[in-house]
């Protein structure tokens, strides 16, 4: 029996694309074993050169350690290179999408036979291993920001059909998911209505928790605010990427927003929900970001004061306007403005923890590490317990927050 794994870098929707694969080699009778496996499977990321760079080199130290392996690259990493007709000789195979036809081309090409005898006959999706599953509803771009690359790949905008998403869902809360988190390149432009999909979610029974993953400010909408607020089952939670906190530099970027109309939807959300939780990404040196311009984005964060920051150093990725664009920033200056935005996001961190001390919180247990029950609260704060016992994984309970501890809660059971 053959055996393959599978790694997966970049966002939730490469995380989850990459689930979608391993699911269907586990169907076709393929075993997944990370030690010298016959097929390496690396889903690469395009969102960056840096990306890019962390995939060949993966790719590379692969070979080496398993010459007799065979390598497919998968992803936008492998849409790149296909656009780009290139050559990389320690690759098989390019697998650009993961539907069942290409998948099987690929097996076909690799002289790897489908295992009849081994196929499962109940086919679900690879999300056991853990305690959140993401469910993808969205995919494309039709934004075109000046430094990404990602909608010159995966192409335009398509939602799934509401029927589809609440089947699979339904699915991964039999598999024993208590918590999904939508993920897609833009999930507030699900059509024909994000609302109207999440009302459907909410209906499904041992379903307890509906989480956003990333969505754009300007696609946050009164109803949308309001059914996070008021339903039972979602999360506080709107993880709103940001980019820049200056003007300028946002309007360089191709960013469909300004500070003033960002500013005015966290607002917004915090009229109604003061506890919930904004975390946000943020490039630093951008190409022409001067030190004023930095400036700009230190005091919209004092004034935004998010729980939680991805902070990202802007690289170059060629085909982007970004990466021609004049006054390019020094290394030098992205990590010395990226270790002062790491200062800034650590402070709030903990204040927003310090927000929930003496507050009791509900918890869904994902790990236990050291002695340590890690887990999260509906607001997104990172919890933890003294306890060793691991039957609460996977479990809810109601605790009081006794400390902060940088960003995270320790909390304690009062049961």
């Amino acid at each position: 029996m053959a055996t393959f794994f599978l790694r997966s870098l970049g966002c939730k929707v490469s995380q989850y694309d990459g689930e979608r694969i391993i699911e269907k080699l586990k169907e076709y009778g393929f075993d997944q074993n990370e030690n010298n496996p016959d097929l390496f499977i690396l889903n690469g990321c395009s969102v960056t050169g840096r990306a890019s760079q962390k995939a060949r080199q993966i790719i590379r130290s692969v070979k080496r350690n398993n010459s007799d392996c065979k390598i497919v690259l998968a992803g936008c990493e492998a849409r790149l290179i296909k656009k780009h007709k290139e050559n990389v000789p320690e690759i098989d195979w390019l697998l650009p999408y993961n539907d069942t036809d290409s998948i099987k081309e690929m097996l076909a090409a690799l002289s790897l036979d489908i295992d009849s005898d081994n196929r499962k006959t109940q086919i679900g999706f690879n999300h056991t291993y853990k305690t959140r599953a993401y469910l993808k509803i969205q995919d494309g771009c039709s934004q075109f920001c000046s430094y990404c690359i990602v909608a010159h790949l995966r192409g335009p905008e398509w939602s799934r059909p509401i029927e589809d998403a609440v089947k699979e869902a339904i699915e991964l809360v039999k598999e024993g998911h208590k918590e999904i988190v939508l993920t897609g390149i833009h999930v507030g432009h699900f059509k024909p209505s994000l609302v109207a999909l999440l009302k459907e979610l909410e209906k499904i029974d041992g379903l307890e928790r509906i989480r956003l993953s990333s969505i754009e400010s300007v696609e946050v909408r009164e109803e949308l605010i309001d059914w996070v607020a008021n339903s039972s089952k979602s999360c506080h939670h709107f993880h709103l990427p940001l980019q820049s906190g200056s003007d300028k530099i946002l309007k360089a970027m191709h960013r469909p927003y300004l500070t003033a109309d960002f500013k005015s939807v966290v607002s917004n959300i915090r009229k109604i929900m003061p506890d919930a939780a904004i975390t946000t990404d943020l490039i630093v040196g951008f190409p022409g970001e001067t030190e004023s311009d930095f400036q700009d984005t230190l005091n919209f964060l004092d004034e935004i004061k998010f729980s939680r920051f991805h902070i990202f150093r802007y690289s170059k990725r060629d085909g982007t306007p970004a990466a021609i664009m004049p006054d390019q920033v020094s290394n030098e200056i992205k990590i010395e403005r990226s270790d002062r935005v790491e200062a800034v996001w650590q402070k709030y961190a903990h204040q927003f923890a310090q927000n929930f001390v003496n507050k009791k919180v509900e918890v869904l247990w994902e790990t236990l590490e050291n002695g340590w029950l890690m887990g999260y609260s509906k607001e997104y704060v990172p919890c933890k317990m003294k306890s060793d016992n691991n039957s609460l994984r996977n479990q809810f309970m109601i605790v009081s927050g006794i400390e902060a501890d940088n960003d995270e809660l320790v909390v304690q059971d009062n049961n």
